[in-house]
């Protein structure tokens, strides 16, 4: 495992050990902190899991997932070759858009996030 990717999974680790969003965590099946590539350029964030996100454990697994999928296709790239992650962590019940207090909580962790991966491009 890089370095990186050890970090990476400190920041995960974190995040379950402070209990962040506990009504969100109770309510979902599990946490889904990111995947890729821990050296990519390229950092897609999204906002919150969905339904298929959550089951999987990973994000943009959906239609969302497999539009993205033929995005990066067009350019050359695929999925390993970028890092993709979520705002918040947890599914929210329902599909709901998250509230701005549980961005506001898992905020911190996105950024620890992106100081580790250091991107030249987040989208």
């Amino acid at each position: 495992m890089s370095n990186k990717a050890k970090q990476l999974e400190k920041i995960k680790v974190d995040i379950l050990k402070q209990k962040i969003c506990p009504q969100l965590a109770d309510g979902a099946t599990q946490l889904v902190f990111g995947d890729g590539n821990p050296e990519a350029e390229i950092v897609f964030i999204g906002e919150a899991p969905g339904k298929n996100e959550d089951e999987q454990g990973l994000p943009f697994v959906g239609a969302a997932g497999r539009f993205l999928n033929e995005m990066l296709k067009t350019i050359g790239l695929k999925r390993g070759d970028v890092y993709i992650t979520n705002i918040v962590k947890y599914r929210p019940p329902g599909n709901r858009d998250p509230y701005p207090d549980e961005k506001s909580a898992f905020l911190p962790f996105l950024r620890r996030q992106l100081e580790v991966i250091k991107p030249k491009i987040v989208v």
